[in-house]
């Protein structure tokens, strides 16, 4: 059980409706605006195909956090489910590793500015970008309630305007030469596949979901079958999406390019200007707000454990807000909006190792079982041994072929830093651990 004494908890708020909506917006970022344009390079006008493949591999991923999450209320997230099944003394690594891959917050603020201000020219993007990301750090500041309320506004704007991306396209496609050679499955079965690899970042996010266990009313039941349905949702959407995209223009012509490119063919100006405000603005926004909101809960509990100072995981005792740990991310954030930084490709210096710790986290992921015995004979995913082992074995190699697939096409100076940063990571983790400053405490309850 948790064993929290003299700590703020935080409110157990959230419905499986505000998770939907989180868990849209997770999902649904601004990189599905170009992502789509790269796997039609990839793989031609099949890529709806790819994306449809792409969704089994986003589950893979988050198996995890879809079985860990029916069995307890693990209020750290992976940070406490890691703790448990890989081992304490790697947590730090973890939380490194989730730091890098999360610089790229202040690029969520930069892409909203940019599309703001292709409606708005007057204005300079790098103030838009520090004034949005101010917006939605005092927005959760007040309270995981308020956030949830506007994500999920936020919401059904965005899905709105790929629904209208899809309706006003379809009409548009050529159908008659849709699935023609070459441009159909343009580097044959084995694009599609790749095409998939490279897609499935389009559709990961859902699995954090679990990161909001402990604000989550009935987490058991609630987070994994909503993990499950917003991911498939998503990938319907994307697929048809992805049809309008390759399907309206020549191939040749959209390989690497926008969804705006499609969209002012397809719309007349004032739904053109919808979309880009519904579908761009709200994609980046949505995608901002979360991660304000989710990023700064795995260090709550760390600092509880002692990974950083303790103080910075008290709660604030009104709003039973992180607020600490929101200003040191809002400074992360805006430090570099401020000062013009290039940070675009930050958050991929870790790509790799995110892989490698995915293979790392599902082997280890079958202690569950022993761990928790009782918890995982009422969990509605419980199975033989023989098949929980199968079906962990199943998501360590869908790991290790995303891992192959890009590296096989990545650059030699990323693979070095990859590296360079995991050996970074373990120092850091060891080190930390060894100098009997943590003192892990249980994080988790049956809820």
């Amino acid at each position: 059980m948790s064993n929290e004494s003299n700590q703020t908890e935080f409110k157990q708020v959230l419905t499986k409706k505000d998770l939907f909506g989180i868990a849209i917006g997770m999902i649904i970022g601004a990189g599905v605006m170009t992502l789509t344009g790269i796997g039609i390079g990839r793989t031609g006008r099949s890529v709806f195909i790819s994306y449809l493949l792409a969704t089994f591999f986003a589950l893979f991923f988050a198996v995890p956090a879809i079985i860990s999450s029916s069995i307890a209320r693990f209020k750290g997230g992976n940070y406490t489910v890691w703790s448990l099944t890989v081992g304490e003394k790697w947590c730090g690594a973890w939380l490194i590793i989730l730091i890098i891959g999360e610089l790229g917050i202040c690029m969520y603020a930069m892409s909203f500015a940019e599309y703001f201000c292709a409606l708005f020219p007057q204005l300079e993007p790098r103030f838009v970008a520090i004034a949005i990301a101010t917006v939605f750090f005092v927005m959760n500041f007040f309270g995981i309630n308020i956030m949830a309320k506007i994500e999920n506004i936020l919401t059904v704007g965005l899905v709105g305007a790929i629904i209208m991306f899809i309706v006003c396209g379809m009409p548009h496609v050529k159908w008659d030469t849709f699935f023609s050679q070459p441009d159909f499955m343009l580097k044959g079965v084995g694009g599609v596949f790749a095409g998939a690899a490279f897609l499935n970042y389009a559709l990961l996010g859902a699995s954090e979901l679990i990161t909001f266990s402990a604000e989550t009313k009935n987490p058991k039941k609630d987070i994994p079958s909503t993990i499950i349905l917003s991911t498939a949702f998503v990938a319907a959407l994307f697929s048809l999406l992805s049809i309008v995209a390759s399907g309206v223009l020549p191939v040749a012509d959209v390989i690497g390019k926008p969804l705006t490119l499609v969209a002012d063919v397809i719309f007349p100006k004032p739904l053109y200007y919808a979309f880009i405000v519904l579908g761009a603005l709200g994609a980046t926004a949505t995608t901002l707000n979360v991660t304000v909101a989710f990023i700064t809960k795995p260090f709550v509990f760390a600092s509880r454990d002692g990974w950083f100072p303790k103080k910075m995981g008290e709660l604030h005792p009104k709003y039973h807000t992180p607020h600490r740990w929101l200003l040191v991310w809002y400074i992360i954030c805006i430090v570099p909006l401020a000062l013009d930084f290039s940070v675009s490709q930050i958050a991929d210096l870790v790509m790799f190792i995110i892989y490698l710790r995915t293979i790392v986290y599902s082997l280890s992921f079958l202690k569950i079982p022993k761990i928790f015995p009782e918890q995982w004979k009422k969990s509605i995913f419980y199975m033989p041994n023989w098949a929980f082992t199968l079906l962990m074995g199943s998501c360590a190699a869908v790991a290790a072929y995303q891992l192959i697939v890009n590296l096989m096409n990545a650059d030699p100076k990323m693979i070095m830093i990859n590296i360079v940063v995991l050996i970074g990571a373990l120092i850091f983790s060891v080190t930390r651990y060894n100098s009997g400053k943590v003192k892990m405490q249980p994080s988790w309850e049956d809820a």
